[in-house]
């Protein structure tokens, strides 16, 4: 059977399997839906899954036959099941995995978007901070986001500043869909300090009580510690 290609999608729908055991006996597997990372062998098939938490897995089955380029990884959310010896793959999806870049870089020349979203969560995995955000829309096509930095605080006071840019396209909103993000941090670890912990301050534009687009500076004070290797 020929392997299907693993696409970025941004807003899907989460799909949950039920194996049969038997002709009247149904079990659902022990599975986990977490943002992991999948590392890819010579032929691009997914060889390995890394859990934010835990050692790298071997993948002993990927039900979705998915491909990535050869040796290489991707930031996916996965629904699995660890086995002994290794896990298998119910379920793949890309995540949004904006590269932080600061606010005179050419890919803001028309200025910084930002269209209001709700947090749903936000928390610290494996050099990445993640976060699922609840979105008004109509089509739910077009939506762009990324994250603008401030690192003039970086050297001095081991601050990172991020507002979350998000342009909606003039989509109309009318139902909640999500989307999943996780931005890298590993750029900005020290070489000569690889070890030190960083604060990141990350802002976000939502709704207030009357459905008014504020900022919401909420994770700012304190802020996440990031421990390059540890979360």
């Amino acid at each position: 059977m020929r392997k299907r290609k693993l696409h970025s999608v941004w807003l899907l729908g989460l799909l949950f399997l039920m194996t049969a055991c038997g002709d009247d006996d149904y079990y659902y597997p022990s599975v986990q839906l977490e943002f992991v990372t999948v590392v890819a062998g010579e032929d691009g098939s997914i060889q390995t899954l890394i859990p934010d938490k835990g050692e790298s897995l071997p993948v002993l089955e990927d039900r979705t036959g998915s491909t990535i380029s050869s040796n290489t990884s991707r930031r996916v959310m996965s629904n699995y099941e660890v086995l002994t010896g290794g896990v298998r793959i119910y379920s793949l999806q890309s995540l949004i995995t904006p590269e932080p870049k600061p606010e005179d870089d050419p890919v803001y020349k028309d200025g910084v978007k930002t269209d209001p979203v709700e947090m749903v969560s936000i928390w610290l995995g494996r050099d990445y901070l993640n976060m699922i955000l609840n979105l008004k829309v109509s089509t739910g096509k077009g939506h762009v986001f990324g994250i603008v930095e401030d690192v003039s605080d970086l050297e001095t006071k081991g601050i990172v500043n991020m507002l979350l840019y998000h342009d909606a396209n003039s989509d109309a909103e009318y139902y909640n869909r999500r989307a999943y993000i996780s931005v890298p941090l590993a750029k900005y670890v020290n070489e000569e300090a690889p070890g030190r912990t960083i604060k990141i301050k990350f802002k976000y534009y939502t709704y207030d009580q009357n459905g008014v687009p504020v900022e919401s500076d909420k994770y700012c004070d304190p802020g996440f510690d990031y421990v390059p290797g540890q979360n």
